[in-house]
């Protein structure tokens, strides 16, 4: 009987540890975990931007895209970020079609000492995110973020 106990009790430990990992950040991203020593934890934060625009419009250009990284993400982000070119592919919420578009990524690291740095970090990525979807007529900019040790 010992075995039936242990096979009622995995699916139990699997549902919790599922529910855990599945509970929500509500200061912000998520702290780094225990890094090596000589390394700080961090928040690495990456926000994914398309270049089509609605409609048929054209593209927006890689001086519209360098004016917005100089107006809104540089003062927001002044420690660094770093910009990649990127091909993307999303799901267009009014068609439903899959979308492949150019895109460029920045990707952000940013202390995480405490829930009150995380939830300041959170706002700061939200305000570039809704200034490209206004500044551009987007429907979203993609966020990710996870914890990060880092070493320079």
């Amino acid at each position: 009987m010992a075995g039936s106990a242990s096979v009622i009790r995995l699916p139990a430990v699997a549902a919790l540890l599922l529910t855990a990992a599945c509970a929500g950040h509500p200061q912000g991203p998520a702290p780094a975990a225990a890094c090596p020593a000589g390394d700080t934890a961090m928040v690495q934060a990456t926000l994914f931007f398309g270049l089509d625009r609605p409609g048929g419009a054209p593209q927006i250009t890689p001086r519209e895209f360098d004016r917005f990284v100089d107006e809104v993400v540089s003062p927001t982000f002044p420690d660094g970020f770093t910009i990649q070119q990127a091909e993307g592919g999303w799901r267009d919420t009014e068609t439903g079609a899959t979308i492949r578009e150019p895109s460029r990524t920045i990707l952000i690291l940013a202390p995480a000492a405490d829930s009150a740095a995380r939830a300041a970090l959170r706002t700061r990525l939200d305000r570039v995110r809704s200034a490209y979807i206004r500044a551009f007529d987007q429907q979203a900019v993609g966020l990710a973020t996870g914890p990060a040790c880092v070493d320079f």
